[in-house]
């Protein structure tokens, strides 16, 4: 796994764009990973992007990282974590409960 860009991550939390679905149906996904010791991350929620889908999963991950930069350009723009949040929920991303990590980490 690769260390993310500083501007996507914070003492205790971070972000990585991916798909969420199956074969044919993907969904742009960001996945928040949370901090419980040093080197040590767990998974703490996942949003998902239900108004948007593809057949492809690398084409759903490409448009979550294209959402995640710009909520982050916002954030930087506002200077404020909540800004992140109000982008992702505009843009139509909701937290999914349940979810499943296929080759978790």
């Amino acid at each position: 796994m690769q260390n993310p860009p500083q501007d996507k991550i914070s003492p205790k939390f971070r972000f990585e764009p991916g798909s969420y679905g199956d074969i044919g149906h993907f969904f742009p996904s960001i996945i928040s990973l949370k901090q419980v010791a040093q080197n040590k991350w767990v998974h703490h929620f996942v949003l998902v992007c239900l108004n948007e889908h593809y057949k492809e999963e690398k084409s759903a991950s490409s448009q979550a990282e294209e959402d995640l930069d710009a909520a982050f350009l916002h954030k930087e723009k506002l200077g404020s974590d909540f800004a992140v949040a109000e982008y992702l929920k505009a843009k139509g991303y909701v937290s999914v409960s349940d979810f499943n990590i296929v080759g978790g980490r």
